[in-house]
C-alpha cells in the first residue's frame, strides 16, 4: 500500500508476522479467519505475499472474496473461504452480497440491521427510512438509528417525539390505563401519570397540576400562562386551584433572593451550585466535581483535581474541607482505595492496556488543552478499547475483536484503534454527535475527516501531524492536521493517492499560525496575529498596520495591496494584484499607472492615424484603378 511495516507490531502484525529482506514471509493468515490470505506460489512479488480477503484479483491464482472482511484458505484451495464480510455486505453461497440502499449492517438483501448514518431502521419492516418515514406511535432516535416505540417511553404514551436538548424520547400525549397527564422531569424524562401522582395539592412537590386537572406542570416550567405557570429555578412548589405556584425551593444553580417569598436567581459561575442568601458573594454547595474550600478562601468551589487549592490530580468527585477527599476518579485513572481515594494514571500503569502487549497510543485533548493517553490496542485479545478502556464488554460495537476495533455502531465513532461513545468522555472532548458509526460534529479542536466510512477513523484532531487515511490502494487518501494547532477547518476532500492538510486557525502555547494555516510558530511580535516561521510577522491585527520588510515589528502602514512596509507609510512589498510604485501598490488590473495611460494614448492614435491612410488609399486609390 505504499508503505512499510514493521512484522510482529500492529499494525503490520495484522498483515505479517515474519519478514526478511523486505518480504513478508509469514502471513497472519489461519483456519479460524483472518484478514488476509498467505500466496503460495513462491515466486510471488514483493508486496503479493500477502493477499487481502477482499482482492478478488489477488496474484498468481490466489485470491480472495469481494467485500469479504475476514477469511482462510481451506482443502488446498487458492480461492479464499469468506468467514465474515466487510460492513455493506452479508455472507451468502460463500459470497460477500452488498447490502441495500441506506443500509450499513445486513442479513439478507431485505433485512438490515444497521441503516447508514441520517437513516433510521423500521424493527418491523428491517427497512432503512428518513425521520418523516418513521410509522406512527414511534420516533426517529439517531442515538440509536431506530424507530423506537412510544412506548418504550412509557407503557401509556401515545404520540412522542425525539428532544435533542435531552438526549432521548419524550412523550407528547398519553393514553389508556387512566395515566393521560404527561410528567417531565428536569433532566428530560417523560412519564405518564394521573392527577393524584403529578402531585396533590398544598404540598411541596417538583410538580404542580394545571387549574381543572388538564396537565402536570414542572415547578420551573415557565411556559404556561396566568395561574398554570412555574417559577424560574424553582425546585419544589405548592398552588392552589385558581392560584399560582408557590415556591418553596430552589434548584442547584439558583439562590433564594426574596425577602418572604422564595425568589430564585441564577448563580454565576459554573461551579456553584447554590449561594448564600445573606452573602450573595459566597458559594454555599458546589456542583457535582467541585470542592467548597473551608479555609484560605472560603465560599469558593474548585476543581476537585485542581492540584494548586489542594485537589487531587485525577479525581472526578470529591468532598470539601480545607483538603477534599476524592470519592471517585476520572475516567483514565485507576482508582484504589475506598473512603479516601487515590488516583493513578491508567496508561502510566502498565497493566492498563495489558501489559508490553497493549498500546497506549489514543491521544485525545482535553478542554483544558492537556492531551491524555487512552488505550489504543489490547494486550489481550478477547478484550478491545471502549471509551479507552480496555475491556470484555463490545457496548454493541460488533467490530471489535482481536485487541482492537475496526468499526463502531450508531452513537459510536472510530477512534485510533477503540469505539468511543459521545454521550461521555473522552469520546464527548471530540465528537458531539455520531451516526452510522461516524462522527458527525466534531468538537472545536477536531475535525471531521472528508469521505470517511465507519470503518475509517472519521475525527482527527487539529493538531495531528500523524494523520489518519480513507479508502484503499489505488483510491486511498491522507489527511493529518498541523503540528501544534488547536483549532482548525476541515480540508477538502483529497484526490486519490494525495493528502489533504487541517487549515490550522488558531495555536495553542502562545504560538501563532501562518495565513494559510500550514504551521504553528513562535510569535513575539507586538501586534502580530499570523507568522510565517519563527519570530517573522505575517500579518499584524491592526488593519492599520503592517509587518517591516523582515517581519520583526508591526508599523503604521495602512496602504491598501501592502504586505511589508520598510518604514511607516512606505511599502516594500504588493500583494496579489498589485505591483510597487513609489513606495505605495498600484493595481495592475484595469486601474493603471498615468505612464500606462500615456504609453497606451500615443499607441492609439497611431492605430487610428494608420487605419485613416488606409481607408484613403482603399476608396481613393482603388476607386481610380
Amino acid at each position: 500500500m505504499g508503505g512499510c511495516y514493521k512484522a510482529g507490531v500492529a499494525p503490520g502484525s495484522e498483515i505479517c508476522t515474519a519478514a526478511s529482506e523486505g518480504k513478508c514471509t509469514a502471513c497472519n493468515a489461519g483456519a479460524s479467519g483472518k484478514y488476509v490470505i498467505q500466496n503460495g506460489d513462491p515466486g510471488a512479488a514483493p508486496g503479493t505475499e500477502c493477499i487481502l480477503c477482499s482482492d478478488a484479483a489477488g496474484a498468481n491464482g490466489y485470491k480472495g472474496v469481494a467485500n469479504c472482511g475476514t477469511c482462510a484458505l481451506e482443502d488446498s484451495s487458492t480461492t479464499t473461504t469468506c468467514k465474515t464480510c466487510q460492513a455493506r455486505a452479508f455472507l451468502t453461497g460463500g459470497q460477500c452480497t452488498v447490502c441495500g440502499v441506506d443500509c450499513l449492517v445486513c442479513t439478507s438483501a431485505t433485512e438490515c440491521g444497521t441503516c447508514t448514518a441520517g437513516k433510521y431502521l423500521k424493527t418491523d419492516s428491517k427497512t432503512c427510512v428518513d425521520a418523516a418515514g418513521c410509522s406512527p406511535g414511534t420516533y426517529a432516535d439517531p442515538a440509536a438509528g431506530q424507530c423506537k416505540a412510544c412506548s418504550t417511553i412509557d407503557a401509556n404514551c401515545g404520540t412522542c417525539e425525539y428532544n435533542e436538548a435531552a438526549g432521548k424520547g419524550r412523550c407528547l400525549t398519553c393514553t389508556g390505563g387512566g395515566k393521560t397527564l404527561v410528567k417531565a422531569e428536569v433532566d428530560g424524562t417523560t412519564t405518564c401519570v394521573t392527577a393524584d401522582e403529578c402531585a396533590t395539592n398544598d404540598v411541596d412537590g417538583s410538580h404542580f397540576r394545571a387549574d381543572g386537572d388538564t396537565k402536570c406542570i414542572l415547578c420551573s416550567d415557565t411556559s404556561g400562562s396566568a395561574n398554570d405557570q412555574g417559577v424560574v429555578g424553582c425546585k419544589t412548589c405548592t398552588k392552589n386551584s385558581g392560584s399560582p405556584p408557590t415556591c418553596s425551593e430552589c434548584l442547584d444553580g439558583y439562590y433564594d433572593s426574596g425577602n418572604g417569598a422564595v425568589t430564585c436567581t441564577a448563580c454565576t459561575g459554573e461551579s456553584c451550585a447554590a449561594w448564600a442568601k445573606a452573602t450573595k458573594d459566597q458559594c454555599s454547595t458546589c456542583k457535582p466535581g467541585y470542592f467548597l474550600k473551608t479555609s484560605g478562601t472560603p465560599g469558593q468551589c474548585f476543581a476537585c483535581d485542581d492540584a494548586n487549592n489542594q485537589g487531587v490530580e485525577g479525581c472526578a468527585q470529591c468532598s470539601g474541607g480545607a483538603t477534599p477527599t476524592c470519592t471517585k476518579c476520572k475516567l483514565n485513572y485507576r482508582q484504589s482505595g475506598s473512603n479516601h481515594v487515590t488516583c493513578t494514571k491508567t496508561c502510566e500503569d502498565d497493566s492498563a492496556c495489558g501489559g508490553t502487549a497493549g498500546a497506549c497510543g489514543a491521544i485525545v485533548v482535553g478542554g483544558d488543552g492537556k492531551m491524555k493517553y487512552y488505550c489504543s490496542h489490547c494486550g489481550e485479545s478477547t478484550k478491545f478499547p471502549i471509551d479507552g478502556i480496555c475491556t470484555d464488554q463490545s457496548q454493541g460495537n460488533t467490530g471489535c475483536v482481536n485487541n482492537v476495533c475496526t468499526f463502531c455502531t450508531t452513537g459510536y465513532f472510530l477512534y485510533m484503534g477503540g469505539c468511543y461513545s459521545t454521550a461521555s468522555a473522552p469520546g464527548s472532548l471530540m465528537c458531539k454527535t455520531a451516526a452510522g458509526g461516524i462522527c458527525t460534529t466534531p468538537t472545536g479542536q477536531y475535525f471531521k475527516v472528508p469521505g470517511a466510512s465507519n470503518q475509517n477513523q472519521s475525527v482527527l484532531r487539529c493538531g495531528s501531524s500523524s494523520g489518519t487515511t480513507t479508502g484503499t490502494g489505488s483510491d486511498a487518501k491522507a489527511y493529518v492536521g498541523v503540528e501544534g494547532c488547536k483549532t482548525c477547518t476541515a480540508p477538502s476532500e483529497a484526490p486519490s493517492g494525495a493528502m489533504a492538510p487541517a487549515r490550522c486557525t488558531a495555536c495553542g502555547s502562545s504560538k501563532k499560525p501562518s495565513l494559510l494555516g500550514s504551521g504553528c510558530f513562535t510569535c513575539t511580535v507586538d501586534g502580530c496575529s499570523h507568522c510565517s516561521a519563527d519570530g517573522v510577522c505575517e500579518a499584524c491585527t491592526s488593519a492599520e498596520q503592517r509587518p517591516s520588510t523582515d517581519g520583526k515589528q508591526c508599523i503604521p502602514c495602512n496602504i491598501s495591496g501592502c504586505t511589508r512596509c520598510s518604514e511607516a507609510s512606505k511599502c516594500s512589498q504588493c500583494g496579489d494584484g498589485y505591483r510597487l510604485e513609489s513606495d505605495t501598490c498600484v493595481p495592475t488590473g484595469p486601474n493603471l499607472s498615468s505612464g500606462a495611460i500615456a504609453g497606451i494614448s500615443v499607441a492609439a492614435v497611431v492605430v487610428v492615424g494608420g487605419l485613416v491612410g488606409f481607408l484613403c488609399w482603399w476608396f481613393v486609390c482603388r476607386g481610380k484603378a
